[in-house]
């Protein structure tokens, strides 16, 4: 079907992306495929203009976020039972349930939406278009009371499993703080990216930019940062190509600053995945000394060489961490960092599906996890050297507790405060305790979390 729906400004968009829209839904809710992937193949095989992509992208971003809240509305806004409808008709109805609470589309627009999105539903294009009639009749629908029941209300509103809310509430002991992280990590994140140091300095790249069509605000707290204003094709410039930056968010930024990598120094990124955090190393060291990226994925740190060549980052070296490697290198490292695997509740602005696919019990094995690769990596830091842990969560079990135990264990370490490392710049995110932590709903940036340690 080719049917035109009119979008905000008089835009028409196909009614192909809104089915292309249901089956991304049915394959990341229903298959727990991850959503970015599932784009990418689909602007990989099908033709669609800017502006459908745009749709396409901020529909399936914007359920994913919203997901709680919308099923809320459907289901006290109309009759529908959702544990009685199949996957299939509840998307449709998310989808039109989300252009009616958060777009400018016309109730006529949305209509005609439903109609052709259960045109292929026997039996169900009536149930859907009552019920869609129904949504966009009582669409202001009463949430659970904010002071009387917050975790209920917090948990609706703002589309987070119950279970996170009186988790965070646990943490923070403050229902206001926690509600302004969850309305945090609902928001569109900014296309935030990293001056390339070994290439160029800032405020070049950002002219170099503009000419290109990009236009950019320099970041709050990274010297190093941009905060762009349009995403589209931001890969294929001429800037990007030439190696002159690479796509990190600000909060990221700050933790690989956290290192207090120097020209000349041995340093060793643990966990290196696909090597952003490594190449940034290489650009605070001036391509001096040695950057060893370890990981044990193969692939990824074939795709970080690639990367590491288009940067100019010459002295980052690859090696999967075998244990001979690891015995071969005991006491040489100037710098560790880990940057370990967590279940990455700092970074729910980006990646919204893994709030409803995360599960306390990931947690506590994480936690396992991590225990074991500081007690693996510790080992390489030479005395006088740092050995700095960090993630992308906001879970005490993955963060404070986890460098506690490993204090506790090993006595030769002691935590530095991270304001030693930069005064006037970590200052600004260090806890109480000495640790580094940035707040999607503080400081605009994604949820990290880092501890600075010292072999005695």
């Amino acid at each position: 079907m080719n049917v035109h729906t009119p979008e905000k400004n008089g835009i028409f968009i196909r009614q192909k992306a809104y089915f292309a829209v249901m089956r991304l839904l049915n394959s990341a809710i229903g298959e727990g495929k991850y959503p970015d992937l599932l784009l990418g193949g689909l602007f990989k095989n099908e033709e669609f203009s800017s502006t459908e992509k745009a749709t396409i992208v901020g529909i399936v971003y914007g359920i994913l976020r919203h997901r709680e809240r919308i099923d809320y509305i459907v289901e006290h806004a109309s009759r529908a039972a959702i544990s009685r409808v199949s996957l299939n008709i509840l998307n449709i109805l998310r989808i039109c349930t989300y252009q009616a609470v958060f777009t400018d589309a016309s109730p006529a627009g949305i209509i005609n939406n439903a109609v052709a999105l259960s045109s292929h539903e026997k039996e169900a294009g009536g149930f859907v278009k009552r019920t869609v009639e129904g949504i966009l009749r009582n669409k202001d629908v009463t949430y659970p009371d904010r002071e009387k029941a917050p975790v209920e209300y917090i948990s609706v509103y703002h589309s987070h499993p119950r279970w996170i809310v009186e988790k965070w509430l646990r943490e923070f002991k403050d229902v206001r703080a926690v509600e302004a992280l969850c309305s945090a990590d609902n928001l569109d994140p900014p296309l935030t990216i990293r001056t390339n140091p070994l290439r160029i300095e800032r405020e070049p790249l950002q002219r170099l930019l503009l000419d290109e069509g990009y236009s950019s605000s320099l970041t709050a707290f990274s010297p190093y940062g941009l905060v762009v204003d349009k995403k589209e094709d931001i890969f294929k410039t001429d800037a990007f190509r030439s190696g002159l930056f690479e796509v990190q968010d600000e909060g990221s930024q700050l933790i690989t600053m956290l290192t207090g990598a120097k020209p000349g120094e041995n340093v060793i990124d643990a966990c290196a995945g696909n090597g952003g955090k490594s190449l940034f190393l290489s650009g605070l060291m001036k391509a001096r000394g040695t950057v060893l990226a370890m990981d044990t994925h193969a692939g990824k740190l074939a795709n970080l060489r690639r990367r590491a060549g288009r940067s100019g980052a010459s002295n980052i070296r690859t090696m999967t961490p075998e244990g001979m490697n690891l015995k071969r290198l005991k006491g040489t490292a100037d710098c560790v960092f880990i940057d370990a695997p967590c279940s990455g509740m700092g970074v729910f602005r980006r990646n919204p599906d893994s709030k409803w696919r995360l599960t306390e019990q990931d947690i506590s094995e994480l936690a396992a996890k991590q225990k074991d690769i500081l007690r693996d990596y510790n080992e390489l830091v030479k005395p006088g050297g740092r050995l700095v842990y960090a993630t992308c969560t906001i879970s005490r079990e993955e963060n404070e507790d986890v460098v506690r135990a490993f204090l506790e264990e090993r006595k030769e370490f002691c935590l530095i405060p991270a304001a030693e490392v930069n005064p006037e710049l970590f200052s600004k995110f260090m806890t109480e305790e000495g640790f580094f932590r940035s707040l999607p709903h503080v400081h605009g940036t994604d949820g990290f979390f880092g501890a600075v340690m010292r072999r005695k």
